[in-house]
């Protein structure tokens, strides 16, 4: 009997890489690593007896002939009926010993309600220090799962047991591209989020992806599984009161089970930045990921836009009535000089968005929809109204191109245009000079002078040849 003790405390070791433990005298079982808020099953499977130094773990009759003995019969157990046929004695230790993986796997995928046919039960739920307790057990063994899934692993302290958790939670990252981070009105942004996948998994997990009102998600998510392409897995889109994006995946138990740890899920998709995160600066995109009764703390990835402001001047003093076309450095498109449309911001828009209107100010936002017209021209009562501009969503990565197309009254329009990059500065003063238009932007300057001028002297000259040709 010491031999069949030593065989099962071998089998139950086994056992327990597949998620059940089984323990001998086991008043109690502590469960030790145990996660906060999952819970823990305790289910006894056969009857212990001792007398001296022999052991013998058995079932009674009516247990033997129902569904508890039919799964440990299936599992691998075998078992030799008593003289007075009340009892079945476990009778291939020698055998089971060297199946303890097999017979794992059976016993936790054989029942799909253990409680209903174990000899008696108990529960407990891991606190936040990490433990659960079953105390004042019977005799006998235990199979205890976790809601985590099928990992644990058992140690024996005397009279005592401790079921190690081993189960670990997936874990999730995300990233947006690095062109990405920073962005105009109307680009598209990709995003990538990773979840590895931990020890046991076998329960449905969800993965939700929150886009704030600024992005536009375009239904183009794809998903790998292990590096192979999943083609059949989409979201659930939610369009939330706030006017943020909910998309939900769920990856079905089968899912997760096939994976093993470190085995990763992949989900790309993109999103286009819409006017709404203009004057706000800034779009936001969390994710997280449930499993079982835990959730990650998930990540948050941010996109920057940024503003220009165009003052008019002369120099010293501010300038009304100027007119601009604005352009940019596309550098996904490759191209130059890409029109960047604008829509002018109502009161109302600006005072919902906390904006306090400048003296003299116009203000803009990047909009695919408009032109790419930056208007201080505007008049009320024949007086022009604007000496400044500000234009929201633009991305402080590229460069941006100013052509000045109508100069204020009295005033030399330029010829060049003005380059400003929005990674060093985020205001510009356009200067123009007063007086006839100069030689530099196109204008005959002084030229004219100087032709008359020659004009008079080569007539004088006549003048005076002819009077002396008389005299003569």
């Amino acid at each position: 009997m010491k031999k069949m003790k030593k065989i099962f405390a071998l089998l139950i070791a086994m056992v327990m890489v597949l998620g059940m433990s089984t323990s001998v005298f086991a008043a109690t079982i502590d469960v030790d690593g145990a996660i906060k808020d999952e819970t823990y099953n305790a289910y006894k499977i056969l009857e212990y007896t001792s007398e001296g130094d022999a052991y013998s773990y058995y079932l009674l009759d009516a247990d033997y002939k129902g569904a508890l003995g039919t799964a440990l019969k299936a599992a691998g157990f075998e078992f030799t009926q008593s003289a007075d046929k009340t009892q079945w004695y476990v009778s291939n230790s020698d055998d089971l010993s060297e199946k303890g993986a097999d017979i794992a796997k059976s016993l936790y995928e054989s029942l799909d309600d253990w409680k209903a046919v174990a000899l008696s039960s108990a529960t407990a739920t891991g606190s936040a220090e990490g433990k659960a307790s079953f105390t004042d057990l019977e005799t006998g063994y235990w199979f205890v799962t976790s809601s985590m899934g099928s990992l644990c692993t058992l140690q024996s302290y005397d009279d005592q047991e401790m079921v190690v958790e081993k189960n670990s939670m997936i874990t999730d990252d995300k990233v947006v591209d690095e062109n990405s981070k920073n962005a105009q009105v109307g680009d598209v942004l990709h995003y990538t989020i990773t979840l590895t996948d931990g020890k046991g998994t076998n329960l449905a997990a969800t993965l939700t992806d929150t886009l704030s009102k600024g992005l536009t998600y375009n239904a183009d998510a794809k998903a790998s599984i292990n590096g192979a392409d999943a083609t059949d897995i989409t979201g659930t889109v939610t369009q939330n009161a706030d006017g943020s994006t909910k998309v939900v995946y769920t990856f079905d138990a089968a899912t997760m089970t096939a994976l093993e740890e470190g085995q990763k899920i992949v989900v790309t998709y993109t999103a286009t930045v819409n006017d709404d995160a203009s004057i706000d600066g800034t779009v936001s995109n969390t994710e997280y990921t449930e499993y079982s009764e835990q959730q990650t703390n998930g990540k948050t990835v941010e996109t920057d836009l940024t503003d220009l402001t165009v003052n008019k001047t002369d120099g010293t003093d501010a300038l009304k009535g100027a007119q601009f076309k604005l352009y940019r450095t596309d550098e996904a498109l490759k191209l130059n000089h890409v029109d960047v449309k604008l829509r002018q911001l109502t009161d109302e828009e600006l005072t919902a968005a906390g904006v306090t209107k400048a003296d003299a100010t116009v203000y803009y936002t990047v909009d695919p929809e408009g032109t790419n017209l930056i208007d201080m021209a505007q008049k009320e009562d024949d007086e022009y109204l604007y000496s400044s501009a500000v234009v929201y969503g633009l991305d402080k990565d590229s460069t941006y191109y100013l052509e000045e197309t109508k100069a204020p009254e009295g005033y030399n329009l330029l010829e060049e245009e003005k380059v400003v990059n929005l990674g060093s500065t985020t205001s510009i003063d356009v200067v123009n000079n007063a007086g006839s238009v100069l030689p530099s932007t196109g204008g005959i300057g002084t030229t004219m002078f100087y032709i008359v001028g020659s004009v008079l002297v080569i007539g004088a000259a006549v003048v005076l040849i002819s009077k002396r040709r008389m005299a003569r």
